[in-house]
C-alpha cells in the first residue's frame, strides 16, 4: 500500500466528513430536537449508506453514474420528493406544538430519521455523491484489488464519520438541554423542516 496515498486519504476524509454538509446540519437539528439516543439509529444509517456507496463507486458504480447522467437525476427528484414531504411533517409538529397549550391531546408527528431512511438519503446526497466518486478515482493505487481498495477506503471514511456525526450530534444535545420544550421546540421543529427544505432544493439544483 502507498502510505503517501493513504495519509492523503486520512487528510482528505478527515476534512469532508467534519465540514459542514447535509448530513452534519441534519444530525445536528436532530440532536437539537429529539437528544443523543434518538439519534443514533440516524449516525448508524449515515455511516452504512455512505460506506455502502462507496464500496459500490469502488466496484464501478461510478462510472456508470456518471455516464448515465439519467440515473443520477432520477435519484435526485425522488430523494428531493422525499425530503419534502419529510420537511412537511416537521412543519405540522411545529404548528401541533404551537397550538398544544391552547388544544389537549395533540401528539407531535416529528421523529428522528430511522435507519433505512438516513442510509438512503445519501443516495440523494450530493456532497456524499461527489465524495465516494471522487474518492473511489482518486485512490485507486490504494491497491490493486477493488476489495482491499474498497476495505481501506470505506474503513476510512466510516472511522471519520463516526467521530464527526457524533460531534456535530452531541453539539445539537447540548442545545436540548436549554430548547426541548415550549416555543424552542417549535423553533427546533421549523429550522429542521427548513432545512430539509433546503437540502431538497440544493440536490434539485445540482
Amino acid at each position: 500500500m502507498d502510505i503517501t496515498l493513504f495519509l492523503s486519504l486520512l487528510g482528505f476524509a478527515f476534512a469532508t466528513t467534519m465540514t459542514p454538509g447535509p448530513n452534519n446540519f441534519l444530525l445536528m437539528s436532530s440532536g437539537a430536537l429529539f437528544g443523543w439516543r434518538r439519534t443514533v439509529i440516524h449516525i448508524i444509517g449515515v455511516q452504512l449508506g455512505f460506506v455502502a456507496m462507496l464500496v459500490a463507486s469502488v466496484f464501478g458504480l461510478g462510472v456508470i453514474m456518471q455516464n448515465q447522467p439519467w440515473l443520477v437525476t432520477g435519484v435526485k427528484v425522488l430523494g428531493a420528493i422525499w425530503l419534502f414531504w419529510l420537511a412537511l411533517q416537521f412543519f405540522i409538529a411545529a404548528r401541533n406544538m404551537d397550538k398544544v397549550s391552547e388544544i389537549s391531546g395533540i401528539k407531535a408527528r416529528s421523529r428522528p430519521f430511522n435507519l433505512h431512511e438516513a442510509a438512503l438519503f445519501q443516495l440523494a446526497n450530493p456532497k456524499a455523491l461527489v465524495m465516494s466518486i471522487s474518492s473511489a478515482g482518486v485512490y485507486i493505487g490504494l491497491a490493486d484489488a477493488a476489495a482491499m481498495r474498497a476495505l481501506i477506503i470505506g474503513g476510512t471514511f466510516f472511522c471519520f464519520g463516526i467521530v464527526s456525526s457524533t460531534t456535530w450530534t452531541l453539539a445539537g444535545s447540548f442545545l436540548n438541554r436549554y430548547m426541548s420544550s415550549g416555543r424552542s421546540a417549535v423553533i427546533l421543529n421549523l429550522v429542521m423542516g427548513l432545512l430539509l427544505a433546503a437540502t431538497a432544493l440544493v440536490i434539485l439544483r445540482y
